[in-house]
Formats: C-alpha cells, structure tokens, sequence
C-alpha cells in the first residue's frame, strides 16, 4: 500500500513538473512572434540574405535616418566583435550618382562646402546630421581596418536612381500627370536596374537599401500617389518585386518601418514589449490597415517623430543667394510640374526670410548687393513676429502655410484644422520663438556665412552655459541637443 502511494505521488509530482514545462514552453512560443532588439536580429539576417530592404518612413526627418545609422552601427559592432561574418556591405541610398559622389567626397574630406554648394537652399539641417552621422560611421571603419591583421571591412555607398533632378533637369519640365505615369512605370524598374548592375559587378557584396516605404512593396499596387492618373493606369510593381525577381524572394528582406502608439501596443499581441522597438514578421501583424502583406516584415517603432526643418528656412545671406540662383534656373524649365513646386519654395523662403517680394531675380540681387543683412536681427524683430500673425490669420484654412510654420519651429498644433485664438498668440509665439531662433543659429552653423556662423556660435554658446549642457562644437551635435529639450527625443 505505501508503495502505491509513493509510486502515486511520484507521479503527480512529474505530471505537474510536465505540465509547468509545457505552460512556460507555450508561453515562450506565443512570444516569439517579434523580436525585441531589431537591429541584431535583422543584421544576422544578413549571413543568409543578400539584400535587406530598411524603409524611410519620413524622408528627411531625424528618425528614419537615426533608424539606419544605429543599424549599420549594429552591424559594425557584430564584424568588430566577430559575431558576423559578413564584412562587405553596400548602402544603397534613395540618390542618384552625382549626389553619391559629393556625399563620398565629404565623408572622405569632411568638407561641407561642395555638399552644400550641391543642394542649398533644399533639403533639412537632419539631413546634414546623417551626413556627419554617416562620416562617423565611415571613421569608425577605417579605424578597424587601420588596426586590422585579418579580414578587412568594405562598405560602399551607392545611389540607385538614374539622376537627380538638379543634374538631369528634363525631369522638371513633365506635367504633374507625366511625372506621375513615370512614377508609377519606369522609375522602379530603372532603379533596380541599376541595382542589379552594381551587385553583378560586385558579387559578393551584400546591400542595405534605405528607400521610402513605397518602394519596399512586393506586390503589384496602386502607385498614384501624386493623385493624377485614373486608377486603371495607377497600377504597378515597386523596387522589392524586381529585386526579388532577380535574386529569389528568399534572398531580400523587405521592412517597413512604422510608429505605433502606445494604445495599439497594449492592445495587440506585443503588449510585453511595452515602449521598446520590435521586428515583426507581416504575417504576425494584427493589423490590416498597415496592409503587411506587402512587405516581408515591419520594425515598430515608439520613438517620437520629431519635424524636418527646411535649409529654405534658414536666415542666412548664403541660403537667399542660393534662392535666387535656384529661381534663376528654375525659371527655364516653368511651369513644368516640379519646376514650379521647387519655385515656389524658394519664393516662400525669400519672403519669410527677409520680408521682401520682389518679382525678378534682377531685383532681389540687387537687394542682397546693397543691403546688411542680419538673419538674427529680423528674426528678433517685432516686424517678423507681426508678419507671422498677418500669415497664420490672413489665411485660416491654408494647410500648406500651417505647415510652413510648424518647419519654421512651431508646435505640431499650429497645424490643426482649429485656428488659435488671438488671445492666445503672444503666448504660443514666446514658446515657438525660443525654438525657432535656436533652431536657426544650428541652420546658420551649419551654412552660412564665415561672420555669420561666428555670430551663430556665441549665440548657442550662451544658451549651452545658461542651462549647464556640456561643451558642443559640432553642429549636429546642437540639433541633437534641441530634439532632447524641446522636443524630449531620446535619439
């Protein structure tokens, strides 16, 4: 009889123990449908992939780029600590050639001139920090392969678009409809094109392409995003459906990038990553409105996005003189769709920048030959501060001009279908001065003239010793510096 019993409790004491087993077993399983350190995860996928496809899901803000600095940052870190094998890599970039080329060329030289020569008075000041982000990540290369007995890094940049628009300016004269019917059937495919050349070339180089999402879709979609074609001829493939049919599907790692909120979080089946970055695989996302099936998996992201801030919105004499040269040649491809959008840019930022309206370039060059201008000046001015309040209230229901002021330094409310109450403009200019006028002595930094970023520097100077921040030198330094106190940024 006490042999039955012991015999019995021997085996409920294992029935549970196999029962435990099984319940931590399942709940590991159920977790395994993202991974929580994205970066590593997606950098092993390298040794049996031979491109991975990373999605800017803003182009030209802070956080997409910051996304792709900090994996090839994992990336060099595994090489350098011998966790990953694959030493010759290609970053290939949402660029044509020439653009490439000038951008190698500062990485090489950390010049900033014919890079800025280049592309003043477009792009962002966090574009210019992934330039020096990237320079960085190119030093921290070199320096291995300096001290390096074995297998030396390779890492190359390439641009897979057929040109830029600036150096191939046929582009600028297409009507909105033309331009969008090549969107939507040449550009990918001459795009990956181009990619297939280099790799067939470089065989055994593996690539991490930073394109915007939609050109990481596998699937044939309605393209017509500029809203101009009938959608029977909207249709067509992306970048990710000609690579895959070139390489295999098995061989590209297709991710799109995307922000969730906390709510979608907590109520989804990665509630237990709670505020950290996640991979997922498509066919494990929940929600079918981010439509997954159209990549091969999705990084989810909880990092707040921060906004752009424009070269065009710079108070500096050299980006006026880059407005009027651009208006210059602008003028000879109008009114060709993109000659015109990029036109008027320009013309907005001389206007804000300087309060002028001048017609013809003749005009404004003879304004900029015969007048001091002092950007910090204007920007301190009762005038300027007047002149945002005639342009907010003059034109309530205009969201582009709403939007001009939140890449000026506005809060994101300022572009809400809700107008402010005067009663509440001096308080809402106070907070967004602070923020615009920090944000412009980084912009004059970065471009402007030598006076000027001297003047620029003491500026920011004062601010760093007024709120006991540590010593900064560089310019992209100050911007991070701007997303950690106005914006609360982690990154």
């Amino acid at each position: 009889m006490g042999n039955a019993s012991s015999f019995k409790k021997y085996i409920l004491k294992n029935l549970w123990i196999i029962v435990i087993i099984f319940l931590f077993t399942s709940c590991n399983t159920s977790q395994q449908n993202f991974h929580l350190h994205p970066n590593s995860y997606i950098v092993d996928q390298l040794s049996n992939k031979k491109i991975i496809m990373l999605g800017d899901f803003q182009h030209l803000n802070a956080l997409p780029y910051k996304s792709l600095i900090s994996l090839l940052q994992e990336w060099l870190d595994k090489v350098r600590n011998g966790e990953s094998k694959d030493y010759n890599i290609v970053l290939i970039l949402e660029a044509g050639p020439q653009e490439v080329s000038i951008l190698k060329q500062f990485i090489s030289t950390g010049n900033w001139k014919p890079l800025l020569d280049f592309w003043l008075p477009y792009s962002t000041i966090e574009w210019l920090e992934f330039c020096a982000d990237l320079r960085s990540v190119v030093d921290q290369i070199n320096k291995i392969n300096d001290h390096s007995y074995y297998s030396k890094i390779r890492f190359d940049i390439f641009g897979g678009e057929e040109s830029n628009i600036f150096d191939h300016p046929e582009f600028l004269k297409y009507s909105k409809s033309e331009g969008s019917k090549y969107f939507v059937n040449i550009r990918d495919s001459i795009t990956s094109q181009n990619i297939i050349n280099y790799l067939n070339k470089n065989k055994d180089r593996k690539a991490i392409i930073f394109y915007g999402n939609l050109h990481l879709i596998k699937n044939y979609v309605n393209k017509n995003i500029a809203g101009v074609s009938p959608d029977s001829e909207a249709y067509g493939y992306c970048l990710a459906h000609y690579l895959k049919q070139e390489y295999g599907d098995e061989s590209i790692l297709s991710i799109n990038q995307y922000r969730v909120s906390r709510q979608m979080i907590k109520n989804s089946p990665f509630a237990d990553a709670k505020d950290s970055n996640i991979f997922v695989y498509s066919k494990d996302i929940p929600w079918r409105s981010i439509q997954p099936q159209n990549y091969d998996a999705f990084i989810l992201r909880h990092e707040k996005r921060t906004s752009q801030h424009r070269l065009t919105n710079i108070f500096s004499i050299n980006v006026i003189k880059a407005d009027i040269d651009r208006i210059q040649f602008l003028e000879k491809y109008m009114p060709g769709y993109l000659a015109e959008s990029y036109y008027n840019m320009v013309r907005k930022s001389l206007q804000i920048i300087t309060g002028k309206n001048f017609s013809t370039v003749s005009e404004w060059q003879i304004w900029i030959k015969n007048n001091k201008y002092d950007g910090t000046a204007r920007l301190n001015s009762k005038i300027f501060k007047n002149e945002i309040f005639d342009l907010y209230y003059r034109h309530p229901d205009d969201r582009q001009i709403k939007w001009e002021l939140y890449y000026l330094g506005f809060e994101p409310r300022i572009v809400s279908s809700r107008l402010l109450p005067k009663s509440e403009w001096d308080m809402v200019w106070n907070d967004a001065q602070h923020r615009i006028k920090y944000l412009n002595e980084v912009g004059i930094y970065w471009v402007g003239t030598a006076e000027e970023k001297l003047q620029a520097k003491k500026i920011l100077d004062k601010f760093i010793a007024k709120g006991k921040h540590r010593e900064i030198t560089r310019p992209q330094d100050y911007l991070k510096l701007y997303r950690k106190i106005f914006e609360k940024a982690n990154y």
